[in-house]
């Protein structure tokens, strides 16, 4: 949960600097999806999707960083997302205190008849799907260690095989840069 909620601030923030020309406002739908109401959903969605991917390549606690958010063959949590959002929330641990409530309404609206209850699940789906899109895009192949065979770190996003460790070491380094940067000033 805490890496599916670090992927939405990251999305939100590059949201932000991309919009920065313009005075930055996200519009009702965003802020429902990404800071309101939606967004446990969207969060609980992400999880499960980075849970089914650590359990399908048997990765082990210490190795969880290098779960695949893009990856060849869709073997990433992008390919979860595009093809198996539903069985990867199925599969997911129904945790009363960290997101049961979540899970059982996008398992609920998953399922629903009514065209209510699945324009949410298709909005949060879609929402999640773009997050993890959109930070594999902009986060480059650069921890050490396992990756997808296929995985070209020239390649486009998708082969590169871009893990959450990418994306840590991203945010660390970004950090380290924020706090050097404040110690000798923007100059």
């Amino acid at each position: 949960m805490v890496w599916a909620d670090l992927l939405i601030g990251l999305h939100v923030e590059a949201l932000e600097q991309s919009r920065q020309d313009r005075l930055f406002k996200l519009s009702e739908e965003e802020t429902a999806l990404y800071v309101g109401a939606d967004r446990p959903l969207v969060s609980f969605l992400i999880a499960a999707a980075l849970r089914e991917r650590i359990l399908h390549l048997d990765l082990s606690f210490t190795d969880a960083v290098f779960v695949p958010l893009a990856a060849p063959q869709e073997e990433g949590v992008t390919g979860t997302l595009r093809r198996s959002a539903y069985n990867a929330l199925d599969l997911s641990p129904d945790l009363v205190d960290q997101g049961g409530s979540s899970r059982a309404t996008l398992m609920r609206n998953a399922l629903s008849s009514h065209p209510d209850g699945r324009v949410l699940w298709d909005r949060v789906r879609t929402t999640a799907l773009t997050v993890v899109d959109a930070v594999a895009a902009s986060t480059p192949a650069r921890q050490s260690g396992p990756r997808h065979p296929d995985a070209r770190a020239d390649g486009p996003y998708w082969e590169r095989g871009s893990t959450i460790g990418d994306v840590l070491l991203r945010e660390h380094r970004q950090r380290q840069l924020d706090r050097l940067a404040e110690v000798l000033g923007e100059d």
